[in-house]
This record gives C-alpha cells, structure tokens and sequence, in this order.
C-alpha cells in the first residue's frame, strides 16, 4: 500500500502541480510517528494508516487526512469507551461510570457555559475540554492487568518500570494520562533499571532479567488496531460520499 501510495502520490503532484500537498501530508507523519513512539499504536498500525493516507490522499484530496484522522479518533472513542464498560463490569469497579459521569459533567457544563459568553467558541471548547478530561480519567479506567513472565507477553507494552534500589526491587506504575505523566514527575533514583515502557514492548532479555526477581508483571491492556482503522476508513468514505463538511460542524 505505501509503495503505491508513493507512486500516485508522486503523480499527483507532478501532473497537477500540488506541491502544498507535501506540508500537510508530513506533517500527518510526523503525528504518526508521535504516536508509534508514545506506545498508543504498533509499527503494524503505523505502517498501515501511512499507506492509507498516501491512496487517500491521491484519490481524494488533501481533506482526506483531516477526515481520516478525526474519524479514527471518533471510532477508538467508541470502541475506547465500550471495551472500558464491559472490563469495568467484569471488575465490578466504579471507577469507569465515576470517570465518564466527570467527562459528561465538564465538557457540558463548559460548552454551557461558553454558549452564553462567546458562542461561536462553544463546541470548539466543549471539546477540547472533552479530550482533557479524557485524558485525566483514562488514568481511572481498567487500562491495565497483570500477567505472569512468560515469551508470550514479548513486544506487550510495560505499564511500570522496574528496578533497583539498595537491592531492592523498586516499581514505580505508568499513569496512562499524558497530561498527570507530566504534572506528577513522581520519580525515584534507581541504581539498576530492569525493564521500563518501550515503544517496541518489553523485550525476551527484559523478561529473562525480572525472573530473578518476580514472576509477573503489570502490563497495559491494548486491542488489534486494525479493525479500528479500517472501520474509520469506511466512516471516511461515508462522510465524502454524503458530501458532509465536517471540518465546519466541528
């Protein structure tokens, strides 16, 4: 897909002149690559959707990535929140409708709120409220589990460092918020660290060091993205077929 992608992409812009197309187009890489690199996508994924863009945008248009990207976040929001319920009744944990019912509360009341002092600003802010408070409360959520050391959680996404102190085994977890990751800086010096989150996952060497020290580790809890990008781009279609701008809705 990336090697055609290439090829027409290529044609497009020497044919029709569209060299503009470029900016826009890196720049979705570069978003890509922030995202492989935070953990939150595979190289697998990453690769696929930079295929996808390249057909997308040769075919039909520069908006294509706009579109793509705002209906990938809309379909893992869904699917997000879906697979959060169904773990938090498995845990029989409050934590999940205490999360959502602060999400619902903010962003509505701040949309509310903005509706009566600059309305034009009202959905802008109402979502972007929305996604900090989603932010913050993912960190509540049934985002991770443990699991046993083993060669089949190899490439698995760590969701704590490990290592030690004075001999002693030291575990400081993850938050899955970016915006608590930053505000916390809660870091304790280690004179070893054993294994910590990576990109790439945790690696067979990482495993074979912690099974002298524990026999299970805290991982996060991640899902095939594939479906997902594949789901966006039929949402995608859908939305250009209908003619639909929902750049200017948003």
């Amino acid at each position: 897909m990336i090697f055609a992608g290439l090829i027409f992409f290529s044609l497009k812009i020497l044919i029709e002149k569209k060299w503009f197309f470029l900016i826009p187009t890196a720049f979705s890489y570069f978003f890509i690559w922030i995202l492989w690199r935070a953990g939150i996508w595979g190289g697998g994924d990453a690769k696929l959707v930079t295929g996808i863009i390249l057909l997308g945008v040769s075919f039909s248009g520069i908006f294509f990535i706009s579109y793509f990207f705002i209906s990938i976040a809309l379909v893992s929001l869904v699917h997000y929140f879906i697979f959060g319920m169904v773990e938090a009744f498995r845990r029989k944990s409050a934590k999940f409708f205490t999360a959502i019912l602060f999400i619902f509360i903010s962003s509505s009341s701040t949309y509310l709120v903005m509706k009566i002092i600059k309305p034009s600003l009202s959905i802008l802010v109402g979502i972007i409220t929305f996604f900090i408070c989603g932010d913050i409360a993912s960190s509540f959520l049934p985002c991770k589990k443990n699991v046993k050391l083993s060669e089949e959680i190899i490439g698995e996404y760590l969701a704590e460092t490990i290592g030690l102190r004075d001999n002693e085994l030291v575990r400081i977890e993850k938050e899955q918020s970016l915006i608590l990751r930053i505000l916390k800086q809660k870091r304790r010096e280690m004179d070893e660290i054993i294994a910590k989150p990576n990109y790439f996952g945790i690696s067979e060497e990482e495993i074979n060091s912690l099974r002298k020290y524990c026999n299970e580790i805290k991982i996060f809890i991640t899902y095939p993205m594939a479906p997902l990008i594949f789901f966006a781009l039929l949402l995608t279609v859908l939305i250009k077929f209908l003619k639909i701008n929902l750049l200017s809705i948003l």
